[in-house]
């Protein structure tokens, strides 16, 4: 029965983790493994920590987490002593099929308004950007407006920066599934030297303009399907 409940828990859609005094990895399931593409240990044993109960025994916690594309809206921490410590974190899962409406596209070349955005972001600004662009990319169709509106927030995060690198390229082996159809994804990501928090707002943005954005480290991330 022992064995039965470890496969269960090893497929299990939520990922678990058990971690030893030191913060140290005992044990972990296929979707922790997958997670740990996004987050470090450390940070998940730290998230671990400040939540578990004072003594022995399980806390659960209504929290809103993020990491990369995964979301989660709840975590459980427990230990029975002080040489372990186990979390579970739980998965948002959403069965909503992504719709655009093509009356908001228009074609245009994405660099055409990277361009513009910069200039317009950044009159004043001494910010070097040391840029990398996969030209062979097509012209898509985008909501112009959004996406500048976006775009420009997310120069302004680090219009008080001296150096950032930005990258335009697709995304290899990635597609996103809009109106029943498979569309390849253009990713443009900003690197910068320090921490980039996460920012509601432009997210809201982002989500206006049809796209993800993904705050990581010292990455900023936007994807977005290229629509032709």
């Amino acid at each position: 029965m022992n064995n039965f409940y470890e496969e269960l828990l090893k497929h299990d859609l939520n990922p678990y983790l058990l971690f030893d005094s030191n913060g140290k990895i005992k044990s972990y399931n296929i979707e922790a493994e997958f997670l740990m593409n996004f987050v470090t240990v450390k940070e998940l044993f730290e998230l671990a920590i400040s939540n578990a109960s004072i003594n022995f025994g399980f806390n659960k916690k209504y929290i809103s987490l993020k990491y990369d594309k995964l979301y989660f809206y709840a975590i459980l921490v427990g230990y029975v002593n002080e040489n372990e410590v186990a979390l579970r974190l739980y998965k948002v899962v959403s069965n909503q099929e992504h719709t655009i409406s093509n009356d908001t596209l228009k074609i245009v070349n994405i660099f055409s308004l990277i361009d513009l955005s910069k200039n317009t972001t950044l009159l004043n600004s001494n910010l070097k950007i040391e840029e990398l662009y996969d030209i062979s990319l097509p012209e898509m169709k985008i909501n112009i407006n959004n996406f500048l509106i976006c775009l420009n927030e997310c120069f302004l995060l680090f219009i008080e920066d001296e150096h950032i690198a930005l990258q335009v390229q697709m995304k290899t082996g990635e597609y996103e599934i809009i109106n029943h159809k498979k569309y390849k994804i253009v990713a443009i990501e900003f690197t910068t030297t320090k921490k980039v928090d996460y920012n509601k707002n432009i997210e809201y943005k982002a989500e206006k303009a049809n796209a993800n954005i993904f705050f990581t480290h010292n990455k900023l991330r936007i994807e977005m399907p290229i629509i032709v």
